[in-house]
């Protein structure tokens, strides 16, 4: 992330989700009619275009940048729908979105939040972005309860910042934390989880994705991720930071205080939601979903 500017990622994941909802009804993945509102007049542009294509050209797009990103396109769609129902199927008080970039599960969910507190936790530089259009993508729409609460990761403590916001350390809580680990070193990704498992109440829910290397070992699996690496580096100025490894996934959770219940993959995600051919590259990076449970609670 640029110093002094919102996230680039963040807008780019908004992008992805704008562009599924350009497909008809019954192909997409997930339904998210507000993101268009948040990109850009680049990103903004390009989904304008493609939804002026027919619905052929626009699976085939979709397709090939998925390929291009080695499957990750298609696994944040899927987690984020992943996400949505576990939100719909678990009873909470609070939500809180960590790194919540333009989130817009306030309005979307409202339904099932209305009864809840939605803390959406972000850099202020990308908290502000997103406040400044807010009124306009929202115009009418009636959104769940929630609390934007900036907080300078370098300078300021998230758990802090979420207790002077209101934040209730003994209530039920479903925290969601996606699209950030990877860009964080490994003890940042450890003080986080280890600030869940402290100010989570009995019954409370983390949801948290992560990148476990790739798929398959070799040079080729190599240089991909290295390709990856350098691609969001470079582009971006977010370049990826953590990798943990498959085996030692429990074993990091468990050691933060958490106890993982669901671990899963882009194949098992992607089948489970039954919209997507297969169209990543094998030795490409392995996402997973991580669920997981408060210790003893």
């Amino acid at each position: 992330m640029k110093k002094g500017q919102p996230s680039a990622t963040a807008e780019m994941v908004c992008s992805w989700r704008a562009l599924e909802y350009t497909l008809p009804p019954d192909q997409r993945i997930l339904d998210d009619p507000f993101a268009r509102g948040f990109l850009g007049t680049l990103r903004g542009g390009l989904v304008d275009g493609a939804a002026a294509l027919p619905a052929a050209a626009r699976r085939l797009i979709l397709r090939r940048l998925d390929q291009a990103l080695q499957g990750v396109l298609t696994f944040v769609l899927a987690r984020h729908r992943a996400i949505d129902d576990l939100i719909l199927a678990t009873p909470s008080d609070q939500v809180v979105l960590l790194g919540a970039g333009y989130d817009t599960r306030p309005a979307r969910l409202c339904a099932r939040l209305h009864e809840s507190v939605v803390f959406e936790v972000d850099h202020p530089d990308t908290a502000g972005r997103k406040a400044r259009l807010a009124d306009k993508v929202y115009a009418g729409v009636e959104l769940a309860p929630t609390v934007p609460v900036t907080v300078d990761f370098a300078r300021e403590s998230t758990g802090d910042r979420l207790v002077e916001a209101g934040l209730d350390p003994a209530a039920s809580t479903i925290w969601v934390w996606e699209g950030v680990s990877m860009y964080l070193p490994e003890q940042a990704v450890r003080d986080t989880l280890e600030l869940i498992a402290r100010l989570s109440g009995p019954g409370s829910r983390a949801v948290c994705d992560l990148l476990s290397g790739p798929r398959r070992a070799g040079l080729l699996a190599s240089a991909q991720r290295q390709a990856l690496d350098m691609t969001m580096a470079w582009i971006y100025s977010e370049p990826f930071l953590w990798y943990c490894s498959r085996d030692q996934i429990a074993g990091f959770f468990s050691s933060c205080g958490l106890t993982v219940l669901e671990d899963l993959g882009l194949d098992e995600l992607v089948s489970r939601f039954g919209k997507r051919e297969p169209g990543w590259l094998e030795a490409g990076p392995s996402p997973r979903l991580v669920v997981a449970g408060i210790k003893g609670g």
